[in-house]
């Protein structure tokens, strides 16, 4: 009975003491740089294209330099988490956002600027990504290390949820502006609570106050495993992020009203969510590579489901696009730290993030050439597809976590 109890016991305790520790990464994440601008600049395709003239290739476009933006940041601001530890990182990089919004808000007709403001929000910004809440997640639980990142991580499907019927409602005319300036507050609600959720909080705190176990960065920069996981991650990254992207003009190309189209773009909030979480507590019990393989083949199935269904099959789709979303970025988390260890935890995350946010990158700038090209979005969604069973066939390869 006592070895049936007692990881139970800790995975309660770790679960019961480290609420505010989740409660600060959940908030972190659902309002940084990847989440704010990931999730809403679908809704912003309409008004820009009226009064810019942009098509949706320039426009998705942003999110290049965006990524650019994190490949910079990501590895540098790793090496920071490491040596100095999360919460200083994180206070510096959410206010650096916001101002970034501040300058979206006040965007004219020039292209070059918005690629700006999107490189400055990935770059200056890079500190309120995953990189950090999931450093110190990672050192504070290990017991229910699954189950905790995807609950931190269901951040980024809260904001795929609230964020496009709620700037929905204000988009009209030139109220796209107001939008910026309310993700500019949203940013900035994250710095108060940073400053009290992780003061003297391991993994937050200066290295000598944290854990140093793990494989030294010449060692997994040589493995398979390392670039298993950063290519495996890369094609899924590819797919997840055109059709999330592209996921309210694709419906409204059906000939849905806007409020209609947000709706059904919000169930992939609730997929991300629900597989954030459930996702996270399957992979404290299965082998986390199995899970991430059996989730991108459904998502697949999502993808030829939509091409061949269209509009009635849009819920379902959308609820499994959201659903591998939410599996994403909380496995690479965990299957670095299962891997390599926390020793360097902040530079390999940081470095596999860069390369994923490569992938996430590319996917919306392709599915909106594809579209340009052909007028529709069947090939995008064939690509995407086959983009899926690739992830899935090389992470499934994965070898077996030593004990």
């Amino acid at each position: 009975m006592s070895t049936v109890s007692e990881p139970t016991k800790i995975w309660k305790r770790e679960i019961g003491e480290g609420w505010l520790v989740l409660l600060t990464s959940l908030f972190g994440i659902g309002v940084g740089a990847a989440s704010l601008l990931f999730y809403s600049i679908g809704v912003f395709f309409e008004p820009f294209q009226r009064e810019f003239g942009w098509n949706r290739g320039q426009i998705s476009g942003a999110l290049i330099y965006l990524t650019l933006g994190f490949v910079i940041s990501g590895p540098i601001i790793g090496g920071l988490i490491d040596r100095f530890g999360a919460r200083i990182v994180a206070l510096f990089s959410i206010p650096m956002l916001v101002l970034t919004m501040i300058g979206l808000s006040n965007l004219g007709n020039s292209l070059p600027a918005f690629y700006a403001l999107f490189f400055a929000a990935g770059s200056v910004g890079g500190g309120t990504t995953p990189v950090v809440y999931t450093r110190v997640v990672n050192a504070n639980f290990v017991s229910s290390r699954g189950l905790a990142l995807g609950i931190v991580l269901a951040g980024t499907g809260i904001a795929a949820l609230v964020l496009p019927p709620a700037l929905a409602a204000t988009i009209g005319g030139s109220a796209w502006r107001a939008s910026f300036l309310l993700l500019a507050i949203a940013a900035a609600l994250a710095w108060p609570l940073v400053v009290i959720g992780f003061r003297g909080v391991e993994g937050a705190t200066p290295p000598q106050q944290t854990r140093t176990d793990g494989t030294g960065r010449a060692d997994v920069l040589k493995s398979r495993i390392f670039w298993t996981i950063s290519i495996g991650f890369v094609a899924v990254a590819t797919a997840i992020s055109g059709l999330v992207v592209h996921m309210v003009p694709l419906l409204r190309d059906t000939g849905m009203p806007l409020p209609q189209a947000v709706a059904i773009a919000s169930f992939i909030g609730i997929g991300v969510i629900l597989g954030r979480v459930l996702v996270g507590w399957t992979v404290d019990r299965v082998f986390a590579p199995f899970v991430a393989a059996v989730v991108f083949l459904l998502t697949a199935s999502g993808c030829v489901l939509l091409n061949l269904g269209g509009a009635p099959t849009a819920p379902v789709a959308a609820f499994l696009i959201g659903f591998a979303l939410g599996a994403e970025i909380d496995l690479i988390a965990y299957l670095t730290a299962r891997y390599f260890g926390m020793k360097n935890y902040g530079f390999l995350y940081g470095s596999i993030y860069s390369m994923f946010s490569i992938g996430a990158a590319a996917g919306p700038a392709i599915v909106g050439h594809l579209y340009d090209s052909n007028g529709n979005y069947h090939t995008a969604l064939w690509a995407m597809a086959a983009c899926l069973v690739f992830g899935a066939l090389t992470v499934a390869s994965l070898p077996r976590f030593a004990r």
